[in-house]
């Protein structure tokens, strides 16, 4: 009965303060808390409702967050909601006192605006009475204790990551193992292949294609019906040669393409043209299967020795017509 009548209280002094509350046409509001007496520390549950008139808005950030000895665990506001001739707005949230006696929820105010005018609503009080955890026999004892906390539980010990730590150590330790004795087994054979000798590391370019192409000569290929494979070692010599005067790589390289590099050697265009039609001509025996006569194979070769002629180092040119005037 008693909680009856604490609920009817804001709503029987809006019906006498606030004229025509009834008709849903002027501002009220109203404050519930459930339940009315609760222990320390318990969670009481609170419902703000404010009617506002059409033109009339809410001030909805005037809550705080500490009523009197209650204390605002939690709250929101819901969307207001159409009713009668305004709008009706209700926060819902949590309280909760940590004092035992009875204690009052002060009112609480809200304002609202309406064009430049402003008026003050405000709720009605509520008692609200907070009972201590203790028994009255404890309360009565002048020399109660509260008993200990319990002691913290003990957990086992979770060793597995420390084992699966430990194993992926001894699985590492095992590779580098494993890798040092095929090192130390095997260091020999897998030494790295040393690179190829530079034919040109000591011998001059055109020295070294001097010495190719007379072997070439003396294989004879061509009497022996290897025309092809003539014009293949013909080709590679010429390349070799080139790629090594001019320090360029023209082994892996087509026709087309060792002309444009020697272009950009600067080497000169007659001898770019020469270097093109050998190598032209070596490509129609290789790939068109053309059957030059030895002499044909022996002009070739003379080609070689003029381009050679015309590319090697001035100074060495000079040596050589100056040995041969002599």
């Amino acid at each position: 009965m008693r909680s009856m009548l604490r609920r009817l209280i804001p709503v029987l002094l809006l019906a006498v303060l606030v004229p025509g509350a009834r008709g849903q046409d002027s501002a009220e509001v109203w404050l519930d808390v459930d339940p009315l007496e609760a222990t320390v520390g318990d969670r009481l549950h609170a419902t703000v409702s404010v009617f506002v008139p059409t033109g009339w808005t809410l001030d909805t950030g005037r809550l705080g967050t500490q009523w009197g000895k209650f204390t605002v665990i939690s709250g929101a506001w819901s969307p207001p909601v159409a009713e009668g001739q305004g709008q009706r707005w209700v926060w819902s949230g949590t309280l909760s006192a940590f004092e035992p006696g009875t204690w009052e929820i002060p009112r609480l105010e809200f304002v609202l605006s309406g064009g430049e005018e402003t008026r003050t609503l405000s709720s009605a009080p509520i008692e609200v009475t907070i009972v201590s955890v203790l028994s009255e026999e404890d309360l009565a004892t002048p020399d109660a204790e509260i008993a200990d906390l319990k002691p913290p539980a003990s957990i086992a010990p979770d060793f597995r990551p420390l084992w699966l730590a430990l194993g992926i150590l001894a699985a590492l330790l095992g590779g580098a193992g494993v890798l040092w004795w095929v090192h130390r087994r095997y260091a020999s054979r897998l030494a790295a292949v040393p690179a190829p000798d530079d034919p040109f590391h000591r011998t001059p370019p055109d020295v070294w294609v001097y010495a190719e192409l007379q072997k070439l000569l003396e294989r004879r290929l061509p009497e022996r019906g290897q025309v092809d494979l003539f014009y293949v070692e013909l080709s590679w010599i010429l390349k070799k040669y080139l790629g090594g005067r001019f320090r360029l790589e023209l082994l892996e390289h087509t026709t087309l393409e060792v002309g444009r590099l020697l272009g950009d050697a600067r080497v000169g265009e007659q001898t770019i043209a020469n270097v093109e039609h050998l190598l032209q001509s070596c490509d129609t025996v290789k790939f068109a299967k053309m059957r030059p006569d030895p002499a044909s194979c022996r002009a070739a070769v003379e080609e070689v020795y003029r381009i050679v002629d015309s590319t090697k180092p001035g100074d060495r040119a000079q040596t050589e017509r100056a040995q041969g005037a002599a």
